[in-house]
Parts: structure tokens; sequence; C-alpha cells
């Protein structure tokens, strides 16, 4: 059976618009679907009920982790296996690639950087995080112009 994605994004609606009617869940204003955020709030979630101790996580997330990195990867890789594009590659450098994506996530946080958060924060009237798109934008353009001319 496969589901496309107007149908999940609408049973996915359904269910969110259901779990604010009826248990009033509800995220914070400008939470979205922000990796960085979800990342931190699941493993300060999870050290917290480990240890005891009392690290930021964000109010909706107080009681029952919020499970969206996990949803995520999960869904990804049930769809990579479902259309047979799921390949295990080599990077370059794995120790690079780490150190990088360790620097984004840091950066992410520090910023407030997930561009759907940035985008959210910016409805919201916020010009600090207009900034942040607008130099996240420069610079995957310039990054990307680097790239391409290293490369070509």
């Amino acid at each position: 059976m496969r589901i496309s994605p107007l149908v999940a994004g609408l049973i996915g609606g359904f269910s969110a618009a259901l779990l604010q009617a009826f248990f009033k869940v509800s995220p914070p204003p400008a939470y979205g679907i922000c990796i960085a955020c979800h990342t931190r709030d699941l493993v300060d979630w999870i050290i917290n009920a480990i240890s005891g101790s009392t690290l930021f996580v964000a109010p909706v997330s107080k009681v029952f982790p919020v499970l969206t990195v996990v949803g995520i990867f999960v869904g990804a890789f049930i769809a990579a296996n479902a259309h047979k594009e799921f390949k295990i590659k080599q990077t370059h450098n794995p120790i690079v690639g780490f150190v990088l994506g360790v620097l984004v996530m840091i950066f992410a946080l520090l910023m407030g950087g997930c561009p759907l958060r940035e985008t959210i924060r910016t409805a919201y009237g916020d010009v600090i995080a207009f900034i942040s798109l607008m130099a996240m934008f420069v610079g995957v353009v310039v990054a990307s112009e680097v790239y391409l001319k290293r490369n070509a």
C-alpha cells in the first residue's frame, strides 16, 4: 500500500489538529520542524531522564520527548528501501564531515539557525532571524559558487 504525499500530509495535519483540540498539545511559537532544536531537546530529555539533571528542553517536550528526528530518519530509511535507493556511501574524509556536521549543529543552535525556524521567526517579525536567514542564504550561494568553480 502506497500513501501519496498529499494523503500523508492530510493525515498528519488532521492528527495534529485532533491532538491540539482534544489533548491541548501545541508546540511553542516558532518551533516548527527544527532538526537542531529537536535533536537538542531529545538528547537533553534523555540525559535528564537518566541522570536527573535539569538541562533545558522546550516546554512541549518536558513530559515526553519530541521524536521528530527519529521519525524523519526512520521514514527516510523506509522510503529509500521501498524505492530501492538505499546505498551506504563512504565520504572522502569522514572526520572532516563529522567536524563540519558538529559545527553546523553548534551554529544552528547559537543562531536558532534551522531555515524553517528562521522563516517562522521572520514571519513573527524577528529582525535577528531575518538577518540570520539572509546570512544563511549568502553562505549557501557563496559556498555553492566556490564548490562549483573548484569542481568544474
